[in-house]
């Protein structure tokens, strides 16, 4: 019963893994690393950020489709409700893209109300927390954690049962060998916002005549 049980969460981790890498990798968007911050609560309910680090638009060529990634990124990722679709367990969902550090980044915040939500399973309360984060196979791997990771055969994040900050880091390795930066269209984007909408030119007052008053010419 108690293996079942694991399988299960473990079948669960990998969907969540797998949902959040395709919010970006949908299309031809990639991003070169990820972090989970997770701030848990006694009832298991609590806080989480995930960031995406230098989002990229890449291809199989040289050909710039930059600028059809990144109008997917703001309809998928910043405007779309398919990643809360995906998660009904998330709550309070806020999502934002910025620069930092002369990259793109996207920034994923939401509150849950427990473990599942954000796959995070253990046996009972005496047992360590435990988070999958992909497999040898998968294109995400583990960089670092604040917790204790379980070897490449075993790729599974362990915290004490008492832990209340959880932190995973992870990179995303692709093969495709042309990629490109979305943060120039990130901050055209950016600019129109800010100007806003171009003026129409008023019309005042009634079209002066061509033809000549009276008395003249």
């Amino acid at each position: 019963m108690m293996i079942s049980s694991l399988a299960k969460h473990l079948h669960q981790m990998v969907q969540l893994s797998f949902l959040l890498l395709l919010v970006l990798l949908a299309g031809c968007l990639t991003v070169e690393s990820k972090e989970y911050h997770v701030r848990l609560r006694t009832d298991h309910s609590g806080e989480a950020t995930i960031k995406f680090i230098n989002i990229m638009s890449e291809s199989d060529d040289t050909v710039d489709i930059s600028q059809e990634d990144f109008e997917h990124l703001i309809d998928f990722y910043l405007q779309g409700n398919e990643l809360e679709k995906q998660n009904p367990g998330f709550r309070n969902v806020r999502k934002r893209l910025y620069e930092e550090n002369g990259v793109l980044n996207g920034e994923l915040t939401l509150t849950f109300d427990s473990l599942a939500a954000l796959r995070l399973f253990r046996f009972d309360q005496n047992s360590p927390y435990m988070y999958f984060v992909g497999s040898p196979l998968s294109a995400e791997h583990f960089v670092e954690s604040n917790g204790t990771f379980g070897r490449e055969w075993m790729p599974v994040v362990f915290w004490e049962q008492d832990a209340r900050e959880l932190y995973v880091k992870t990179k995303v390795v692709s093969e495709v060998t042309f990629q490109k930066s979305l943060l120039e269209h990130f901050n055209n984007w950016q600019s129109k916002k800010e100007s806003g909408p171009p003026r129409k030119t008023k019309e005042t007052g009634a079209r002066r005549s061509t033809q000549p008053r009276p008395g003249q010419g």
